[in-house]
């Protein structure tokens, strides 16, 4: 028995199926057309939907966190400490470029 390629046996099985819905009544053909479409059309969905979760959601809601926490803090810890060893009266003098820019 010769050997053949997976593309081959694809193809082959392809063509019995091609040769199978020929046979058959046109109105049994529609209904496997109109199955094969939305199964199809499923399969489409279904990729979408994880990619947008793997690729789309994830690094959003991690750059969400990573943000949030930055924000948190930096005023918690970081303006708690300027204030408390910065001088008061010089944190809140205009600078020279934020005058001239305004």
């Amino acid at each position: 028995m010769p050997s053949c390629s997976p593309w081959q046996a694809s193809k082959a099985e392809e063509n019995v199926s091609n040769s199978f819905m020929h046979s058959m009544d046109p109105q049994l053909e529609r209904k496997m057309e109109t199955t094969q479409s939305l199964v199809d059309s499923y399969v489409t969905i279904v990729n979408k939907t994880m990619w947008d979760l793997m690729v789309g959601l994830v690094p959003k809601t991690t750059m969400h966190l990573v943000i949030n926490n930055m924000h948190e803090f930096i005023f918690s810890e970081l303006l708690a400490n300027l204030y408390l060893h910065g001088d008061k009266n010089m944190l809140m003098e205009e600078s020279a470029e934020q005058a001239q820019w305004s």
